[in-house]
């Protein structure tokens, strides 16, 4: 595994009912390239195992020891899955999802060339997931709107063309 950032994440130390007793849940989200420049759809039916079953290694390596034998039940969604879903380049994340494309290195709000259009979304800052598409929303609106004011300020009005304060 050449890319090292793995998500992983454990719901049931907040809401035990999602598991039977005794049991967690574990979500776990590693890096793959998308089927434009990695395997294709297909290829993903017999690699998809095996990129899981280095991913329980490398998970091993890191210090959760015996994770691999504890899995009861799993679910293992490819690039195959977001193909059969829609997702162009079976991908849900829009830009490549490796480091260099995460939070500050992801394609800036603005768009080059023009001054009247700003990006919000998982395709630019800062990145993918729910919270950081909030963020950027965030961002795109401050674009726009300018900067947030202090509570009880009063907003200006715009200058005319033609006209001076």
């Amino acid at each position: 595994m050449s890319d090292p950032s793995l998500l992983i994440t454990r719901p049931t130390t907040h809401d035990p009912a999602l598991a039977p007793d005794g049991r967690h849940l574990h979500y776990v989200l590693a890096p793959c390239p998308n089927t434009t420049t990695g395997p294709s759809a297909a290829g993903w039916r017999d690699l998809g195992p095996r990129y899981r079953d280095g991913l329980l290694a490398e998970l091993e390596r890191r210090g959760l020891h015996g994770f691999g034998a504890s899995v009861d039940r799993e679910l293992l969604v490819t690039p195959v899955d977001w193909t059969a879903q829609g997702h162009a380049a079976g991908t849900p994340f829009s830009v490549s999802h490796t480091f260099a494309q995460t939070g500050p290195f992801r394609p800036r709000n603005l768009v080059r060339g023009y001054d009247n259009v700003v990006l919000a979304g998982c395709g630019t800052t800062p990145g993918v997931g729910v919270p950081t598409v909030l963020v950027s929303g965030k961002l795109a609106a401050a674009r726009i709107t300018g900067a947030p004011r202090a509570a009880g300020a009063r907003r200006r009005p715009p200058v005319l063309e033609g006209q001076s304060r």
